[in-house]
């Protein structure tokens, strides 16, 4: 279990502090007591200013997770290892896809071939299933989709004709478990918010969740999917909740009217502490 843990929001679409820069995407710098790592790299336009202006020690990152293969979470790959230098990499094999919108405009990651990126890095770790980075801290694997109203966020596809729907299989999260619960971040949530805490709760041995951090793909959500989101969110109990990126104003908003004491706000340069409480 982890002691102490430091969550720093290194790239997000808005950056209120001098000197930082946003862009639409989403990375995290975790320090989790010796161990660092990094969840997602965005599209690589801020990630080296950013961690320069935030003093973070970069090179003592030890891996890599991506949360699925969208351009603003992956794009940035190939300039986070140019940074670490060869580090583990987790990801699941179809987040190296080729990936649509609706408009056929490409939103797959910029560098996809396997046979690069292995030779960038020290490992390629698949995670079709819930898998350990070390004791404490686990990807989630591929999501079961409980809950139908939770779709994914838009129609996707993985060919420009769009012919075949996008699944988003490879979207997932990473847990960690710390003394005060299981904190939970999400990258862009396409597997729904509530579908991925259920599956955290399964799969940890820690209880409660105590913090849910990240985008959740409610952007264009119906009133009902976010009337749902909010009860399921209540009945988590969930008492530090950072929704940012992918979320949008009105989910945002929904959450500070009816969880008023436990949204907190996750833009660049934002640091989420957990530690034991004596």
């Amino acid at each position: 279990m982890i002691k102490t843990l430091t969550i720093t929001q290194l790239v997000e679409n808005t950056a209120v502090d001098p000197g930082l820069l946003g862009e639409h995407g989403n990375a995290f710098f975790i320090e989790a007591d010796d161990y660092c790592l990094l969840f997602d790299t965005g599209q690589g336009l801020t990630l080296r200013h950013n961690a320069k202006q935030l003093d973070l020690p970069i090179k003592t990152i030890e891996s890599i997770v991506l949360s699925h293969g969208h351009y603003d979470h992956m794009g940035g790959l190939e300039e986070a290892l140019d940074m670490t230098g060869p580090v583990d990499l987790y990801v699941h094999p179809e987040a190296l896809g080729s990936k649509f919108n609706q408009n056929g405009r490409n939103i797959g990651a910029p560098m996809t071939d396997a046979t690069i990126i292995q030779s960038l890095t020290r490992q390629i770790i698949h995670t079709r299933k819930p898998t350990e980075i070390i004791k404490g801290i686990y990807v989630t694997g591929e999501i079961p989709r409980t809950h139908k109203i939770e779709e994914t966020g838009g129609p996707f596809y993985i060919d420009q004709e769009l012919n075949h729907h996008d699944s988003l299989i490879d979207d997932q999260a990473l847990y960690i478990e710390t003394y005060q619960g299981v904190i939970a971040l999400l990258g862009c949530g396409h597997s729904g918010v509530i579908n991925t805490l259920e599956y955290i709760h399964t799969l940890s041995s820690i209880r409660p969740i105590h913090a849910v951090i990240g985008g959740m793909h409610l952007l264009n959500a119906s009133p009902e999917r976010l009337a749902f989101t909010c009860d399921a969110l209540q009945h988590f109990s969930i008492p530090y909740i950072a929704p940012n990126h992918c979320t949008g104003i009105n989910a945002i908003c929904n959450f500070k009217h009816h969880l008023p004491n436990s949204v907190h706000a996750s833009n660049v340069g934002s640091r989420h502490h957990f530690c034991i409480e004596f």
